[in-house]
């Protein structure tokens, strides 16, 4: 009787678990759930993601690109994150010139890359960076994260993290946002 009882538990630890991906790994997120949401769809039906119904939310388009735009406009800029995710036509190649010139866009803004790493997001090539420094007198954060989709598109998102407070948890739940989109192409 006690060794069923220990499978079943076992058992039911094992199937519970789930795999923290690898950028939940790099920032030690604990994070599994956001509450309250609901799911949007970009302009042009390239991905769908979830996100606090509490949130302020803008769609935009042109011919290059389809981006939603979101914050939690309830709380101070301070305490909060802005989030943008995009789907981009266009080519992206991860090479040399690639870095290069993230590092010099980084250098012109005046922005300290802080880590970075190469993964495999949603079974796709995609670079990450997170950086600090100032901006409009506050102390902030930035993590980007970059897809290559296709030959011929690409998807786009960044976290604006302002303040000092809670930054890694802040990180973690534009992560996790993130994490639970959906491709749609």
């Amino acid at each position: 009787m006690k060794k069923n009882i220990v499978f079943i538990i076992v058992l039911f630890l094992v199937f519970s678990c789930k795999k923290q991906s690898e950028l939940s790994e790099t920032f030690n997120c604990n994070i599994s759930k956001i509450n309250n949401s609901e799911i949007f769809s970009d302009f042009k039906k390239n991905f769908k993601i979830r996100i606090p119904t509490n949130w302020k939310t803008k769609l935009y388009y042109d011919d290059f690109q389809s981006e939603i735009f979101t914050a939690d406009t309830t709380k101070q800029l301070s305490e909060t994150y802005i989030l943008d995710a995009a789907f981009n036509y266009g080519s992206l190649e991860f090479n040399k010139d690639f870095y290069k010139k993230t590092d010099s866009i980084l250098a012109v803004s005046n922005l300290q890359k802080v880590k970075d790493g190469t993964i495999q997001f949603k079974s796709k090539s995609a670079y990450w960076y997170l950086v600090t420094g100032t901006k409009k007198g506050f102390n902030y954060n930035q993590f980007n994260l970059m897809v290559k989709l296709s030959k011929e598109t690409y998807f786009t998102a960044y976290s604006e993290i302002y303040g000092t407070d809670k930054i890694d948890e802040r990180i973690c739940e534009s992560i996790l946002i993130l994490e639970n989109i959906e491709f749609l192409q």
